[in-house]
């Protein structure tokens, strides 16, 4: 499954990127969802609550079953190195197809 997702970076670009989806987890320590992809370097960091996070991944493993490719929307992702936290207010993401 294929996910799109506008992403911000640590210079506070925005890009809109399309990745292969390998899985989600939350991070206790930080507040935040940690989304990986194919892409080996890098996290996509979505600060939230944890009752949210467990929203979302209902969501999500709703939309898998159905679809080859969801949109992330309705706030900011950050696209972080591995092992990098970007602290911000928590996000209300929602999924699309």
């Amino acid at each position: 499954m294929f996910i799109c997702m506008s992403c911000q970076d640590n210079t506070e670009k925005t890009t809109t990127e399309i990745c292969e989806f390998r899985g989600i987890r939350y991070d206790n320590r930080y507040k935040t969802a940690v989304i990986s992809t194919e892409h080996e370097h890098h996290d996509y960091i979505v600060p939230m609550t944890e009752t949210k996070y467990e929203q979302f991944v209902d969501e999500l493993a709703k939309a898998m079953n159905d679809h080859q490719l969801i949109y992330i929307k309705n706030g900011v992702i950050f696209r972080c190195r591995k092992g990098e936290i970007h602290n911000s207010e928590p996000q209300n993401i929602t999924i699309g197809w």
